[in-house]
């Protein structure tokens, strides 16, 4: 693949072009990355609210019907919920269930548990469970 980047620290407006045989699920997410307005989200413990980089965060979950997110060492409240976060997240997201999805970066290993489902162990020792439903999907993304 050839690729050309011309910068101009003149131009009033980025614009990007492709030129593809073929849209793939890699230019899929490559285009919905650079389409991402925002590059955190806010998450708040108690009365203060702090930005948290995609970059830091391992999970966001739904727990007793509030929204979580996990970094390595932290748990903050999501004001939202989770489907409305969804789409506004980078490509390196994948929906783990209904209600969790992982950012596939921080996964440490896979894990087959007893009953035949599938855990994903990140790497701060978060178990995440996969859905049946979205194994596909992760093992997409992995390369399995």
């Amino acid at each position: 693949m050839e690729m050309k980047f011309n910068i101009d620290q003149n131009l009033s407006k980025e614009k990007v072009e492709f030129w593809l045989k073929k849209m793939t699920t890699k230019f899929k997410r490559a285009v919905s990355d650079l389409q991402t307005e925002q590059e955190f989200l806010w998450g708040y413990q108690e009365r203060e609210a702090y930005p948290i980089e995609f970059s830091q965060i391992y999970l966001i979950q739904v727990k007793n019907e509030k929204t979580y997110i996990c970094t390595e060492n932290s748990n903050y409240q999501l004001k939202g919920r989770l489907y409305q976060v969804k789409n506004g997240l980078s490509s390196d997201f994948i929906e783990a269930s209904r209600s969790a999805i992982i950012n596939y970066r921080f996964i440490d290993h896979l894990e087959i548990v007893s009953n035949g489902n599938i855990d994903a162990v990140m790497k701060n020792g978060l178990r995440v469970q996969i859905s049946r439903r979205k194994i596909k999907n992760l093992k997409e993304r992995l390369g399995l």
